[in-house]
């Protein structure tokens, strides 16, 4: 099966958010050295076997940033609820690099359980989510009370919380997000949960559904799409089609027969496109499990990495009113999508579903608008080689020019 990308493009004929996307914050990497504030105890609560811990994160910020109020990038690891460490390669990579596009990063921990046997019972597994969602609220809130009562330390826009995780990680994230107390859980479901002190009251000091900025889930999964259902926070989904761990439809984590059903990326991309939720979703064509990273080791993985790194500035700049793609389309052109296989590309790529626009216009731009290639599209794959092209970020457009339609899409060489 092919992989295929599902991306909204929010192009204009010229951009302006003012001055906090300006010389490509937010896409780029602006700043050369970032400052990290290591093992803030953000929270303090009993985990699983009962004994009281500090749950700590790490912050990330762009030194010598002169901007007043910052986006939050919160970002969450992996590791089945039972292993996994804002220690991380990946997670100090990420901290970095975000940063020095000039987001404040959050790598933060969570309650984890003793041992791999969380995997196994159903209730120990919902007890671990549901440990991840308080500690998840308790993060948000950690920053609220700071910018509200310590004089914002780390200059947080908090209109402006991104919260992403990867795996388990992205269960806490989507689960603290589009989880609320008027879903249908079962008796049995909210028992467990009420045994660890509940998910809800107290801890919605917000509304999760509607105050988050915006949410990214990385080979993660809900209990349910019916949880889906008010709310109007998007979320980019990135996971792999044919992941072993967590289901890329509906299946069980593991396929292991005593766990929960659980909804993943695939149907909850389907679910959020019916009710109108923003939904940009990138299917990874393989048979691993975050393949940005090794769960048990936490090493970045390339080329994953970086094309898991782009997606998410991509959303980032979207829900941020920032132009991605700062090349010029006329006004009077019709936009479509374009699609591109694979994407990230290495040595050629194919231009799908494109039939009527044999014998037209083909235009391949870097970011800074140089023009690599233009020419008439034969049908034929792309040779990137050919081309000269290296590695990076690169537009293409196919352009009919007797009606004037256009179809553009963002290209990932690696």
């Amino acid at each position: 099966m092919k992989p295929f990308i599902v991306i909204l493009l929010c192009i204009g004929a010229v951009f302006s958010a003012g001055a906090q996307c300006e010389n490509g914050r937010f896409q780029q990497k602006i700043f050369t050295s970032v400052k990290a504030t290591k093992n803030i105890t953000y929270h303090r609560a009993k985990n699983a076997g009962g004994y009281v811990q500090n749950v700590l994160m790490d912050v990330f910020e762009p030194q010598n940033d002169t901007m007043a109020l910052r986006p939050l990038v919160i970002f969450q690891h992996g590791g089945a609820y039972w292993t996994g460490t804002k220690d991380y390669e990946s997670q100090i990579v990420m901290g970095n690099e975000l940063a020095k596009c000039g987001y404040v990063v959050s790598s933060a921990t969570y309650r984890l359980e003793p041992s791999f046997v969380s995997l196994i019972f159903e209730d120990l597994m919902l007890k671990a989510v549901g440990r991840g969602v308080q500690d998840t609220k308790e993060l948000v809130r950690y920053f609220y009370n700071s910018a509200r009562d310590s004089s914002n330390p780390f200059r947080i826009d908090t209109t402006r919380i991104f919260l992403c995780g990867a795996s388990a990680g992205a269960f806490n994230v989507m689960h603290t997000v589009y989880m609320d107390e008027s879903d249908m859980l079962s008796d049995r479901w909210r028992g467990w949960l009420d045994e660890i002190g509940g998910v809800f009251g107290d801890y919605d000091f917000i509304d999760f559904g509607k105050d988050i900025f915006g949410v990214v889930n990385i080979n993660g999964a809900l209990g349910d799409k019916s949880y889906l259902d008010n709310e109007t926070t998007s979320f980019l989904s990135v996971h792999n089609i044919w992941d072993p761990e967590v289901p890329f439809n509906r299946g069980r984590p593991y396929n292991i027969p005593t766990l929960m059903y659980v909804d993943g990326s695939n149907i909850l991309h389907t679910k959020a496109q019916q009710l109108g939720i923003y939904n940009p979703f990138y299917i990874i064509p393989d048979a691993g499990h975050t393949s940005y990273s090794l769960d048990f080791f936490g090493n970045v993985v390339q080329p994953f990495f970086d094309s898991t790194l782009w997606y998410m500035k991509n959303y980032f700049v979207h829900q941020l009113g920032c132009n991605s793609v700062p090349t010029v389309i006329r006004p009077q052109q019709q936009l479509k999508p374009l699609d591109v296989y694979p994407n990230p590309a290495w040595d050629e790529f194919y231009l799908q579903g494109v039939q009527t626009f044999i014998g037209q216009q083909l235009t391949i731009e870097d970011l800074t608008g140089r023009l690599i290639y233009q020419g008439r599209f034969s049908g034929e794959p792309v040779s990137t080689r050919s081309l000269g092209m290296t590695k990076g970020c690169y537009i293409v457009r196919l352009t009919d020019e007797k009606n004037g339609t256009t179809a553009v899409e963002k290209l990932l060489l690696q």
